[in-house]
């Protein structure tokens, strides 16, 4: 296998083990459609975090300092939203993702933030 698509498969299963995470932590992030859910989503994360993400924090560099990087979590928050914007408009059968508010996508981009960030640095660990 090669290693360009073992960090891809790797991604992916961080974003689905990520989103999860979030789901289960928060009562406010809810979904339908099982296993297909976190397939489909966690692919559509991970083609917005490589073509949309670098392009949002590239625009939001002043941003990003003046907070100390703390603006990333609102960059985060907006890729959750999109993600939700683009499951409606595929409008798979069954499957959905539901975030009540605002506050909710930034809570869940905490989460989700820290929940792959610790997965990552764990199969660094382990290598």
């Amino acid at each position: 296998m090669s290693h360009r698509l073992k960090r891809t498969l790797f991604g992916l299963a961080f974003n689905i083990a990520a989103l999860f995470v979030t789901i289960e932590l928060l009562e406010s992030v809810t979904y339908t459609g099982g296993w297909p859910f976190f397939i489909i989503t966690g692919l559509i994360i991970g083609l917005l975090n490589a073509l949309v993400k670098p392009v949002l924090k590239f625009l939001s560099i002043p941003f990003i300092f003046l907070s100390g990087g703390l603006f990333l979590i609102i960059i985060n928050a907006i890729i959750l939203w999109l993600t939700d914007e683009i499951l409606e408009i595929l409008d798979f059968t069954n499957i959905d993702l539901q975030v009540d508010g605002i506050v909710n996508f930034v809570l869940a981009a905490i989460i989700f933030g820290i929940t792959n960030w610790f997965a990552h640095w764990f199969m660094k660990r382990s290598r």
